[in-house]
Protein backbone atom coordinates (compact mmCIF):
# COMPACT_ATOMS: atom_id res chain seq x y z
CA UNK A 1 0.00 0.00 0.00
CA UNK A 2 0.95 3.30 -0.59
CA UNK A 3 0.33 6.49 1.64
CA UNK A 4 0.63 10.01 0.54
CA UNK A 5 2.53 12.17 3.70
CA UNK A 6 0.77 15.22 3.18
CA UNK A 7 2.55 18.17 5.16
CA UNK A 8 -0.73 20.66 5.88
CA UNK A 9 1.42 23.77 8.10
CA UNK A 10 3.38 23.47 4.77
CA UNK A 11 1.32 23.66 2.23
CA UNK A 12 -2.32 24.46 3.78
CA UNK A 13 -5.74 23.74 4.49
CA UNK A 14 -7.33 23.75 1.30
CA UNK A 15 -5.51 21.30 -0.17
CA UNK A 16 -5.77 18.97 2.51
CA UNK A 17 -9.50 18.87 2.45
CA UNK A 18 -9.52 18.25 -1.43
CA UNK A 19 -7.07 15.27 -0.46
CA UNK A 20 -9.58 14.00 2.81
CA UNK A 21 -12.89 14.40 0.32
CA UNK A 22 -10.48 12.56 -2.24
CA UNK A 23 -9.29 10.06 -0.06
CA UNK A 24 -11.65 8.74 2.81
CA UNK A 25 -9.05 6.68 4.40
CA UNK A 26 -6.65 8.91 6.10
CA UNK A 27 -5.23 9.22 9.01
CA UNK A 28 -2.98 12.15 11.43
CA UNK A 29 0.13 11.46 11.86
CA UNK A 30 0.23 12.95 14.92
CA UNK A 31 -2.82 10.71 16.07
CA UNK A 32 -1.87 9.02 19.82
CA UNK A 33 0.05 11.34 20.81
CA UNK A 34 -0.51 15.27 22.62
CA UNK A 35 -0.42 17.07 19.22
CA UNK A 36 -3.40 15.03 17.56
CA UNK A 37 -5.61 18.65 17.78
CA UNK A 38 -3.19 20.25 15.48
CA UNK A 39 -5.31 18.96 12.79
CA UNK A 40 -4.73 21.77 10.41
CA UNK A 41 -0.59 22.10 10.94
CA UNK A 42 0.02 18.13 11.22
CA UNK A 43 1.16 16.02 8.73
CA UNK A 44 -1.21 13.36 7.19
CA UNK A 45 -1.00 9.81 5.96
CA UNK A 46 -3.71 9.30 2.84
CA UNK A 47 -3.95 5.84 1.27
CA UNK A 48 -3.63 6.36 -2.18
CA UNK A 49 -5.52 3.97 -4.86
CA UNK A 50 -4.58 6.71 -7.64
CA UNK A 51 -2.05 9.93 -8.00
CA UNK A 52 -2.33 12.65 -5.93
CA UNK A 53 -0.26 14.86 -8.00
CA UNK A 54 -3.46 14.92 -10.66
CA UNK A 55 -4.79 17.75 -8.19
CA UNK A 56 -1.99 19.94 -9.11
CA UNK A 57 -2.36 22.69 -11.52
CA UNK A 58 -5.75 23.37 -10.09
CA UNK A 59 -6.12 26.82 -8.60
CA UNK A 60 -5.26 26.89 -4.83
CA UNK A 61 -3.73 23.79 -4.50
CA UNK A 62 -0.38 22.64 -3.25
CA UNK A 63 1.73 19.92 -2.81
CA UNK A 64 5.42 20.67 -2.06
CA UNK A 65 7.93 18.44 -0.59
CA UNK A 66 5.46 15.61 0.23
CA UNK A 67 6.38 11.86 0.67
CA UNK A 68 5.25 8.56 -0.63
CA UNK A 69 5.42 5.84 1.41
CA UNK A 70 5.03 1.86 0.20
CA UNK A 71 4.56 -0.79 2.70
CA UNK A 72 2.73 -3.90 3.78
CA UNK A 73 2.82 -3.09 7.62
CA UNK A 74 -0.53 -2.15 9.23
CA UNK A 75 -1.13 1.83 9.78
CA UNK A 76 -0.25 1.47 13.81
CA UNK A 77 3.17 0.24 12.72
CA UNK A 78 3.49 2.87 10.37
CA UNK A 79 2.63 5.72 13.14
CA UNK A 80 4.66 3.41 15.58
CA UNK A 81 7.82 3.78 13.00
CA UNK A 82 7.38 7.53 11.94
CA UNK A 83 6.53 8.50 15.68
CA UNK A 84 9.46 7.38 16.75
CA UNK A 85 11.52 9.15 14.79
CA UNK A 86 9.48 12.82 14.69
CA UNK A 87 9.81 13.38 18.59
CA UNK A 88 13.51 13.01 19.94
CA UNK A 89 15.37 14.46 22.69
CA UNK A 90 18.52 16.56 22.16
CA UNK A 91 20.20 17.84 24.65
CA UNK A 92 17.18 17.48 27.22
CA UNK A 93 14.59 19.65 25.34
CA UNK A 94 11.91 17.85 23.12
CA UNK A 95 12.38 18.29 19.35
CA UNK A 96 10.77 17.48 16.02
CA UNK A 97 11.79 15.78 13.58
CA UNK A 98 9.97 16.80 10.28
CA UNK A 99 10.22 13.33 9.14
CA UNK A 100 7.17 13.74 6.84
CA UNK A 101 9.12 17.00 4.91
CA UNK A 102 11.11 15.59 1.53
CA UNK A 103 13.89 17.77 2.27
CA UNK A 104 14.63 16.93 6.25
CA UNK A 105 13.98 13.27 5.29
CA UNK A 106 16.61 13.19 1.63
CA UNK A 107 18.90 15.48 4.05
CA UNK A 108 18.73 13.23 7.14
CA UNK A 109 19.04 9.67 5.75
CA UNK A 110 22.32 9.86 4.32
CA UNK A 111 23.54 10.30 7.43
CA UNK A 112 22.30 7.16 9.06
CA UNK A 113 24.11 4.28 10.10
CA UNK A 114 23.24 0.99 9.01
CA UNK A 115 21.10 0.31 12.11
CA UNK A 116 18.89 3.01 11.56
CA UNK A 117 18.86 2.49 7.35
CA UNK A 118 17.45 -0.93 9.05
CA UNK A 119 14.67 0.08 11.19
CA UNK A 120 13.24 2.07 8.85
CA UNK A 121 13.01 -0.09 6.01
CA UNK A 122 12.21 -2.73 7.98
CA UNK A 123 8.84 -1.00 7.70
CA UNK A 124 9.30 0.61 4.61
CA UNK A 125 9.80 -1.17 1.31
CA UNK A 126 10.25 2.29 -1.07
CA UNK A 127 9.61 5.30 -0.41
CA UNK A 128 9.09 8.59 -3.52
CA UNK A 129 10.10 12.14 -3.71
CA UNK A 130 9.44 14.39 -6.13
CA UNK A 131 11.65 14.36 -9.40
CA UNK A 132 12.27 17.53 -11.24
CA UNK A 133 10.79 16.22 -14.02
CA UNK A 134 7.07 16.65 -12.84
CA UNK A 135 6.03 13.26 -14.75
CA UNK A 136 8.83 11.35 -12.49
CA UNK A 137 9.38 10.34 -9.03
CA UNK A 138 12.36 8.86 -7.01
CA UNK A 139 11.91 6.17 -5.85
CA UNK A 140 13.98 5.74 -2.76
CA UNK A 141 15.59 1.75 -1.67
CA UNK A 142 18.10 0.29 0.58
CA UNK A 143 19.57 -3.18 -0.76
CA UNK A 144 21.65 -3.43 2.05
CA UNK A 145 24.50 -1.01 1.71
CA UNK A 146 25.51 1.99 3.18
CA UNK A 147 23.39 4.30 1.36
CA UNK A 148 19.52 4.53 0.25
CA UNK A 149 19.31 4.55 -4.01
CA UNK A 150 17.05 6.65 -6.12
CA UNK A 151 15.58 5.29 -9.27
CA UNK A 152 13.92 7.41 -11.58
CA UNK A 153 10.00 5.81 -12.23
CA UNK A 154 7.08 7.73 -13.84
CA UNK A 155 3.79 8.72 -11.77
CA UNK A 156 2.21 6.54 -14.09
CA UNK A 157 4.12 3.51 -13.54
CA UNK A 158 4.39 4.36 -9.86
CA UNK A 159 1.11 4.85 -9.00
CA UNK A 160 -1.80 3.30 -11.25
CA UNK A 161 -5.53 3.34 -10.06
CA UNK A 162 -6.45 0.55 -7.82
CA UNK A 163 -10.17 -0.09 -7.58
CA UNK A 164 -11.73 -0.51 -3.82
CA UNK A 165 -13.42 -3.55 -3.00
CA UNK A 166 -16.66 -1.81 -3.40
CA UNK A 167 -15.69 -0.93 -7.14
CA UNK A 168 -14.43 -4.45 -7.67
CA UNK A 169 -17.55 -6.28 -6.26
CA UNK A 170 -20.04 -4.00 -8.92
CA UNK A 171 -17.75 -5.21 -11.70
CA UNK A 172 -17.52 -8.54 -10.67
CA UNK A 173 -21.58 -8.21 -10.37
CA UNK A 174 -21.97 -6.42 -13.64
CA UNK A 175 -19.91 -9.28 -15.53
CA UNK A 176 -22.41 -12.01 -13.77
CA UNK A 177 -25.22 -10.15 -14.54
CA UNK A 178 -23.59 -9.61 -18.51
CA UNK A 179 -23.19 -13.73 -18.93
CA UNK A 180 -26.46 -14.28 -17.71
CA UNK A 181 -28.49 -11.99 -20.36
CA UNK A 182 -26.00 -13.32 -22.90
CA UNK A 183 -26.83 -16.54 -22.21
CA UNK A 184 -30.94 -16.16 -22.12
CA UNK A 185 -30.33 -14.15 -25.44
CA UNK A 186 -28.49 -17.12 -26.71
CA UNK A 187 -31.44 -19.37 -25.45
CA UNK A 188 -34.29 -17.58 -27.20
CA UNK A 189 -32.30 -17.07 -30.17
CA UNK A 190 -32.21 -21.28 -30.38
CA UNK A 191 -35.39 -21.17 -29.61
CA UNK A 192 -36.47 -19.31 -32.24
CA UNK A 193 -34.20 -21.29 -34.52
CA UNK A 194 -35.62 -24.16 -33.41
CA UNK A 195 -38.95 -23.55 -33.86
CA UNK A 196 -38.30 -21.79 -37.81
CA UNK A 197 -37.26 -25.51 -38.17
CA UNK A 198 -40.23 -27.46 -36.95
CA UNK A 199 -42.54 -24.50 -39.50
CA UNK A 200 -40.68 -24.98 -42.19
CA UNK A 201 -40.41 -29.15 -41.37
CA UNK A 202 -44.12 -28.94 -41.03
CA UNK A 203 -44.72 -26.99 -44.54
CA UNK A 204 -42.54 -29.59 -46.33
CA UNK A 205 -45.01 -32.16 -44.86
CA UNK A 206 -47.83 -30.62 -45.42
CA UNK A 207 -46.87 -29.68 -49.31
CA UNK A 208 -46.21 -33.45 -49.79
CA UNK A 209 -49.69 -35.13 -48.65
CA UNK A 210 -50.94 -32.76 -50.88
CA UNK A 211 -52.53 -34.18 -53.74
CA UNK A 212 -50.25 -34.13 -56.97
CA UNK A 213 -52.00 -32.87 -60.54
CA UNK A 214 -50.50 -34.27 -63.43
CA UNK A 215 -50.04 -32.20 -66.23
CA UNK A 216 -50.97 -33.10 -70.07
CA UNK A 217 -49.32 -31.32 -72.46
CA UNK A 218 -50.61 -31.44 -76.27
CA UNK A 219 -48.38 -31.77 -79.15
Amino acid sequence: MKYLCYDSALNGEYTLIQLMQRYPKHINLFSGTDDEKIWDAAPWLFALNSNPYELKGQPLIQMEQCVIFETKEPVKNILDNLQSKIYIKENGQDKYFRIWDARVLLKQIQSWNRDELIDFFSVFDYFYTENEDPDFLNKWLWNGGNQAEAIKISKAEALPIIKTEEELDREAEAKVETKAKVKVEEKVEVKIKVEEKEVEKKSIEEDEQKPKRRKFFMD
